[in-house]
């Protein structure tokens, strides 16, 4: 299963829809706080965070290092947060391709920052 967190509803439901397609189970947020109250967490294999869920690099930090699964960040911060642990930053604007394939790379074997 894949966590989904981004706070606009159209890339919300174009980023589950893009990993649906791929066949991935997606479970979506609309806020940071599904991160750490999902309770199903045993079952989620990486989270998908779009940079506008967090107030700030340092709250990403936090957040992804009590999460403790991988990270696909979403980022169109300058210059990239180059500190977060687990986390695989995608830079904005992307296609599906490199999310899919970022999905497939940190469920196999990892992320690095």
């Amino acid at each position: 299963m894949v966590l989904v967190i981004a706070p606009d509803r159209d890339f919300r439901r174009s980023l589950e829809f893009a990993l649906e397609a791929e066949g991935f189970r997606v479970f979506a947020h609309d806020g940071i706080d599904g991160l750490l109250a999902l309770p199903r967490s045993g079952e989620v294999a990486c989270a998908v965070v779009d940079d506008t869920a967090l107030e700030s690099r340092r709250s990403a930090a936090e957040e992804f290092m009590r999460f403790g699964k991988p990270v696909l960040f979403l980022s169109d911060w300058k210059p990239l947060p180059l500190d977060l642990p687990n986390t695989v930053v995608l830079t904005k604007p992307f296609l599906g391709g490199p999310l899919i394939d970022a999905v497939r790379s940190v469920i196999g074997g990892g992320a690095s920052t």
